[in-house]
């Protein structure tokens, strides 16, 4: 039995930047001895920095703080998965603690939901703020793939 392997596409750093300026949604995978936690989290990116927002006491918090080691994943694809992007991220995560970076960060993740259409998000609640933690991840490797052909045989 003779098996044939596709390589698929990878993108450009210009591509994975788009797809990172443009995607709102990505998933964090975070160490939860003995198995990763991974889950869904809106997300703002500039200058090689992927930032999030949680709630400052639930499970992500607290596995972002006593593990910096992560991943992040970031996928488009249409409805029949013929035409798709993906990117997967490795690198630090760190508290974010300075009040300007944390306003700057809760800035560029309500712009984000704006241009998608979505609610503010909860750091702009009165008084919830502090109950919001900010995390950064900066990024230590970051590849990319993509459909042959834009999915088009």
């Amino acid at each position: 039995m003779t098996s044939m392997m596709t390589i698929l596409p990878e993108m450009t750093r210009a591509e994975m930047e788009q797809l990172l300026a443009e995607e709102r949604v990505g998933r964090v995978g975070l160490n939860d001895d003995p198995q990763p936690y991974i889950v869904p989290t809106d997300f703002a990116y500039l200058g090689g920095v992927i930032y999030i927002h949680t709630p400052a006491a639930g499970r992500k918090a607290r596995l972002a703080r006593s593990n910096p080691h992560v991943c992040f994943e970031v996928d488009r694809y249409n409805s029949t998965v013929t035409d798709f992007q993906s990117i997967i991220i490795r690198g630090r995560i760190t508290e974010v603690s300075s009040p300007d970076e944390r306003r700057k960060a809760m800035q560029m993740l309500a712009e984000k939901a704006a241009r998608s259409g979505g609610v503010i998000p909860h750091g702009k609640s009165p008084g919830n703020s502090a109950r919001i933690a900010i995390f950064k991840i900066d990024i230590g490797d970051m590849t990319g793939i993509k459909s042959p052909a834009n999915g088009h045989p």
